[in-house]
């Protein structure tokens, strides 16, 4: 199981990237709205937290999380608005306080981990009761981009892994990509 390097982090940032996932409108078509509390697990450069950030505004707050260091300071480097919050994080243990977040994202972030029930535990931890949790994933499907096939998580896989929450939404984001929208049960 590979984690994806600070080495290459132009690859986050790429325009080809901005086409194809547009990560404004993406977030604002999953219901992300201003004055909303944003989690970006694995924000690496921040190419959805800063998008989140203009989203929410003034009155909102985006936390962007990620274990790199490296990958936090290129996202310091690429602008920081008041409303963000960028923290350094543990993989199974995320430095925000239960019930933070209206919405929170795991995008390409779950097929590098090897406890994906605990890593999504702990998203639901973080997230409201009745929040909304957005995982985007690559398909399992040979690309010139991405992953190599062997290290993706399939729909399959991850559907057996959401057997206990309540999935509100399923779909394609992109050709590459697919998504589940998922809602933290009440406490």
């Amino acid at each position: 199981m590979h984690k994806f390097s600070p080495h290459h982090a132009e690859r986050l940032e790429n325009p080809d990237r901005h086409k194809l996932l547009q990560p404004q409108q993406t977030l604002s078509n999953f219901g992300l709205k201003p004055g909303m509390t944003f989690i970006d697990i694995g924000a690496g450069t921040g190419f959805f937290s800063r998008a989140a950030s203009e989203i929410v505004g003034k009155e909102g707050i985006v936390y962007a999380l990620d274990m790199s260091e490296e990958m936090l300071e290129i996202l310091k480097r690429t602008g920081v608005r008041d409303n963000m919050r960028i923290l350094h994080s543990e993989e199974y243990h995320l430095p925000v306080a239960a019930d933070a977040a209206d919405f929170t994202l795991l995008s390409t972030v779950l097929h590098e981990n090897t406890d994906i029930p605990r890593l999504l535990a702990e998203a639901s931890r973080v997230t409201k009761p009745l929040g909304k949790i957005v995982i985007i994933e690559w398909k399992n499907q040979d690309e010139e981009t991405g992953p190599p096939k062997a290290e993706r998580l399939g729909e399959d896989e991850l559907l057996k892994h959401l057997s206990s929450y309540g999935i509100v939404e399923r779909g394609d984001v992109t050709k590459s990509h697919y998504y589940f929208v998922i809602q933290r049960k009440k406490s």
